[in-house]
């Protein structure tokens, strides 16, 4: 019923359009901006027009961000079409596009490649959106020019920068279970000077899950000596552990001395502390030394980086931009013996950092050609040790890609896109601690260094039909070279991995018409071979190229005015997801769901200055566990459908000064989205907003 009722909005849509053509909308006198999207961070940009479209291109404004109350990234994607965000161990959101993972997307901020290097994805909860200009998601083949590893396509974060209107901004906002969140933005532009400051400050006791939550006997599973103790792991009321306290910190300072001169750096530093809600069905503790726990926290957890861009015109017709970067990330993890977080039994240590460059050199070779070159190289380094009296083992990488792309416009209303890139990857040092039965160090061991390449072509083209809109279509080859937990992992690395690769297929067709219908309308195809993969038939490695997946799926969004001041729109999405591994014991595919869908409604009252947003999220049933060669006795588990719905209303007391309320999970549903791990029942929070 609720997918039906998605397609029914959709379709009232289109047939809406039309009477709100009937009765157009008064255009409003523009006011200055607040702030300017940070486009010399953007990958396909530079100092000339920004490269044609060829994907399947999802764009979150700030505004939008702002409509659903989204306090970090992490949030904001939950309501991007398409997207699955799940949240299980370790309290962090992992987004998806079909059958891809965080880890096989390229998630950047500013062009910049945002991961922890051991396992590939950081915690998007820990980005504010307060900094966000807005969100760009390419799905499937996007442009060669972004570098290595975004098989499954790319999430760009796009920060802002002041524009030519001095800014300063402040937002409380106070909410359920000491929830307190405070923010502060300044930025002006002064001759050719530009700067950007924010600071966020935010923590609560944790959240409630829903009233509906039935809870049930979990247990404790202990190992030195085994143990299996009953337990309920989460009652009624607050989540257990589910405490958070982040501070971030942002500074953008740029010269531009003219247009074909730019030259900006950037500081930030995010950090955060939280517990972390266990399953609800059985946590593991392992007593013996290097003792770990699945009841833990997090105390620390922190990424700080520094970025050096530039923008120069070399040339007539050649423009020069390169970035400098270097990002570090530190995460204790605590691992405790009891529910009560009392007895400390390890404190686990991650220290990482990233550091490279990039240069895109850009041509206009004629009025009808444009020739890109980017060169992508960085170091990953990671560094780690199970407790704290063992020494860190370290694992050092590079990868690098160099990728040439040709606009051609073949005709006024025909563009193409011809792309090539050259990844590589190469581990250029490796160790692992050998411990003895009582967990002391016995030595400290140099491992093998892996290197490989890949070769992968795309292709892109437009066909504008005028005021109708636009046919897009792109195809490329993409891969992802394994991650560094994959190849060391003390208990199941594999150094005999080869590169994951899907060659992806996108087209589709979009449009702003006359009536004001915006409308999108796409089919995607996804093949994935050599998938890294636990579900293997090899009884001697955990990691292995096992998986091959084929998602077939088509994509249709709409949003239109009804009334002078009513707005409607609507998503759906479906995955048609098949197992075609070898030895597969199955068909279906593990954490992909068939269905997603979306609705929402902006509505600006007519008699105040008020306005109400209204927002929902469909999420059908996932496989979260399937019998496989590896684990043929694993049962069919899958986490069920749900159905979310948010509000927020907001009252304008005097200009630039908003008093609002915001309401998540308005039906208190209960639900999972991942297996056996509740997710957050209604939540209340009230706020104000002002500026000057």
């Amino acid at each position: 019923m609720r997918v039906t009722s998605l397609c029914v909005l959709i379709l009232c849509l289109l047939h809406l359009a039309p009477a709100a053509a009937q009765e157009p909308t008064p255009t409003p006198t523009p006011t200055p901006p607040d702030y300017l999207p940070y486009i010399l961070g953007q990958i396909t940009v530079t100092a000339e027009a920004p490269a044609v479209e060829t994907v399947d291109l999802e764009v979150m404004t700030a505004e939008e961000i702002e409509a659903v109350n989204a306090r970090t990234v992490g949030e904001a994607l939950t309501y991007i079409p398409g997207l699955r965000v799940s949240t299980g161990r370790k309290s962090e959101p992992s987004v998806a596009i079909g059958a891809f993972q965080q880890s096989e997307i390229l998630v950047l901020i500013d062009g910049v490649p945002y991961y922890e290097t051991n396992y590939g994805k950081l915690d998007l909860n820990q980005i504010p959106t307060e900094n966000v200009a807005r969100i760009e998601v390419s799905k499937g083949a996007a442009s060669v020019l972004y570098g290595a590893n975004a098989m499954g396509g790319v999430v760009n974060i796009v920060t802002k920068r002041a524009s030519d209107t001095p800014f300063t901004g402040a937002t409380v906002e106070l909410g359920e279970n000491s929830l307190r969140h405070f923010l502060v933005t300044h930025g002006m532009s002064h001759g050719k000077l530009s700067y950007w400051v924010n600071y966020s400050h935010q923590e609560s006791d944790g959240w409630d899950v829903s009233d509906d939550y039935q809870p049930y006997e979990g247990e404790i599973i202990t190992r030195g000596p085994t143990t299996r103790t009953p337990a309920v792991l989460q009652g009624d009321g607050t989540r257990t552990n589910s405490d958070v306290e982040r501070d971030d910190a942002w500074l953008k300072l740029g010269w531009e001395n003219n247009a074909d001169s730019a030259y900006w750096v950037n500081l930030h530093y995010l950090e955060m502390s939280k517990g972390l809600p266990p399953a609800t069905d059985e946590v593991r503790v392992i007593l013996f030394r290097p003792a770990f726990s699945q009841l833990g926290r997090m105390p620390d957890y922190r990424d700080s980086g520094i970025d050096f861009d530039l923008r120069q015109r070399l040339a007539e017709r050649l423009v020069l931009k390169g970035k400098l970067f270097y990002h570090g990330h530190q995460d204790h993890y605590d691992s405790y013996r009891d529910l009560a977080f009392d007895e400390r039994l390890a404190r686990s240590t991650y220290k990482d950092y990233l550091a490279g460059g990039t240069a895109i050199l850009e041509s206009p070779l004629a009025d009808w050609n444009t020739l890109r070159l980017a060169f992508n190289y960085k170091k990953d380094s990671h560094r780690e040790r199970d407790d704290e009296y063992l020494p860190f083992a370290e694992a050092q990488s590079y990868t690098g890609s160099v990728g040439l792309e040709d606009e051609l416009h073949v005709a006024d209303d025909f563009h193409l896109v011809l792309g090539l890139s050259y990844d590589w990857f190469d581990v250029s040092s490796a160790e692992r601690n050998t411990l003895d039965d009582d967990g002391n160090l016995e030595s400290q061991d140099p491992l093998a260094t892996p290197s490989d390449n890949f070769l992968n072509p795309m292709l892109g083209l437009s066909y504008a039909l005028g005021e109708r809109g636009e046919l897009f279509a792109s195809a490329g080859r993409k891969s992802r070279f394994p991650l560094l937990s994959q190849l060391y992992s003390s208990s199941s690395g594999n150094l005999e991995l080869d590169p994951e690769r899907s060659t992806n297929f996108v087209g589709g067709y979009r449009a702003t018409l006359p009536s004001g219908l915006t409308l999108e309308a796409s089919g995607f195809w996804y093949e994935i071979s050599d998938l890294i993969s636990r579900s293997g038939t090899d009884p001697d490695n955990l990691y292995q190229n096992y998986a091959d997946v084929r998602v077939l799926g088509v994509e249709l969004a709409a949003s239109t005015t009804v009334a002078r001041n009513l707005e409607l729109r609507g998503d759906v999405t479906y995955n048609d997801a098949e197992d075609r591994s070898e030895a597969r014991m199955t068909d279906e595919v593990l954490n992909v769901p068939e269905m997603i869908g979306g609705v929402g409604l902006e509505w600006r009252l007519p008699w105040v200055p008020a306005r109400l947003d209204l927002n929902g999220r469909y999420m059908d049933n996932v496989f979260t566990s399937l019998p496989s060669p590896g684990y043929p006795d694993d049962p069919v588990q899958e986490v069920s459908s749900y159905y979310l719905v948010d509000v927020r209303f907001g009252y304008d007391v005097i200009p630039k000064l908003e008093l609002w309320g915001a309401v998540r999970n308005l039906l208190d549903e209960s639900y999972e989205s991942e297996y056996a791990y509740p997710g957050p029942g209604r939540a209340i929070s009230f706020g104000v907003s002002g500026k000057l």
